[in-house]
């Protein structure tokens, strides 16, 4: 028991102590505070100084606002590593801020080739390349070609020294104000003497040469190229026009407009129409030898087209009268003329073309359209140029109606898209037939 109360008596005297002390320290830092300022009596009591104002917040920026650095340069060169005495490229580019609000001027006559002072490397010659603007920035370009002469050198880092550039920015607000000067440090650059990498190289630099005057000279030349291929082809195109209006002149002379026949699709318009006219005519006056025979020529120049025979056709004026046999159809717009249309197809013609078919039949549909038109053949022939003059009413009705019939479908069948998948139908059965035989 006697330890554990000897314990608890040094606590309490190391607590006391402890509180005593820190008692003391903090009466002594009441002592060395300066009491309030009193007026002495009969003088004028003296005002509490006013506590400094507060700085103002900084205005935040605004959307899409981003700070950039007002001027920023880099060195760049055409290799890593030189001879003595061997001729290299420095590339020094600088980007300043320029924009309607501010503007970077730097001071760039200590640039220029015959004052920068590149030591120990010595300037040969230099250019300044024209600036290319990419708002909010104007890039800066100067190409110096520099040697190293001198025999220490050999196999050491030689640094090409850095280059200070004085500046100053103006700005429009507020009237304009021009800021004061201030210097930018472009650090130096390493190059290794008869070596590959400079010790102080952080990277490999790319070796590239490209420089703004090898991308303006890029952009001329693309220029007078896309020049020149517009005028090489705007001469193609005055030759071609030339060489259509030869062959339109040639067609022309060879083939007037007024003796060119007329399509197959333009002869089966004609008879069908002259087939409607004379239904109407049938109908007001009744049927007569002359109608007779203006029918039976439709249906000749009809069988004629089903036939795949020509038919003959004969450019006139427009107040020469067709004679007997012949169909007339216009021609033409502006200056219309007449195309008389005759042909000696008869049903004889029909009959011996489908029994002598040299083992080559016409497709069941053409067959079909030509016994209808035999048929109104053989009737209008007998009324045409028979003999008793007595004409069978009811049996013209029907050669009419079923030739009529027939010659719609005639020219349905020679509109080309049918008639070109009719040829691609018997082209495949031919092959077919072919294949099939071996």
């Amino acid at each position: 028991m006697r330890p554990s109360v000897g314990i608890v008596v040094v606590i309490a005297v190391m607590g006391g102590l402890v509180s005593s002390a820190a008692g003391v320290a903090g009466q002594a830092a009441q002592a060395t505070q300066s009491p309030p300022a009193t007026s002495a009596p009969g003088t004028a009591p003296v005002k509490p100084k006013p506590a400094p104002a507060a700085r103002p917040a900084p205005k935040p920026h605004a959307p899409g606002d981003v700070e950039v650095e007002p001027i920023a340069c880099w060195w760049k060169t055409d290799r890593n590593a030189v001879n003595i005495g061997e001729r290299f490229t420095v590339t020094l580019t600088c980007s300043v801020v320029e924009t309607s609000a501010v503007k970077v001027v730097p001071d760039l006559n200590q640039l220029e080739p015959t004052t920068v002072a590149l030591q120990p490397f010595e300037v040969v010659k230099g250019v300044r390349h024209q600036d290319i603007r990419t708002p909010p920035l104007r890039y800066i370009q100067y190409e110096y070609t520099t040697r190293l002469i001198g025999d220490v050198f050999f196999g050491k880092d030689v640094d090409i020294p850095g280059v200070k550039i004085t500046y100053h920015i103006q700005s429009a607000i507020g009237g304009g104000s021009q800021g004061r000067d201030q210097t930018y440090a472009l650090p130096a650059l390493a190059m290794r003497v008869n070596s590959l990498v400079p010790k102080k190289a952080a990277d490999i630099r790319d070796n590239t040469t490209d420089t703004f005057a090898e991308i303006e000279s890029r952009r001329l030349r693309s220029s007078a190229e896309l020049v020149a291929s517009a005028i090489a082809f705007g001469f193609a195109l005055v030759l071609v026009g030339l060489a259509f209006v030869r062959v339109v002149g040639r067609y022309r002379v060879r083939t007037p407009s007024a003796a060119r026949p007329l399509p197959l699709g333009a002869v089966l318009r004609g008879c069908q129409k002259s087939a409607t006219a004379i239904g109407k005519d049938v109908a007001r006056d009744g049927w007569t030898s002359e109608l007779a025979g203006r029918a039976l020529a439709v249906f000749r120049i009809a069988s004629a087209v089903a036939l795949g025979r020509p038919v003959a056709q004969e450019i006139v004026d427009r107040h020469v009268a067709p004679g007997d046999g012949q169909l007339a159809v216009r021609k033409g717009r502006f200056r219309p003329k007449r195309a008389l249309i005759s042909t000696s197809t008869t049903s004889g013609t029909i009959a011996r073309t489908l029994e002598d078919t040299n083992g080559r039949r016409p497709s069941p549909r053409t067959e079909l359209l030509l016994n209808e038109l035999q048929e109104s053949l053989n009737t209008f022939r007998a009324a045409r140029y028979g003999r008793n003059g007595q004409l069978d009413t009811a049996a013209l009705d029907a050669a009419f109606e079923h030739g009529t019939d027939a010659l719609k479908k005639l020219r349905v069948a020679n509109l080309w898209p049918v008639r070109t998948a009719g040829a691609l139908a018997r082209t495949a059965a031919d092959v077919g037939g072919m294949v099939w035989s071996r």
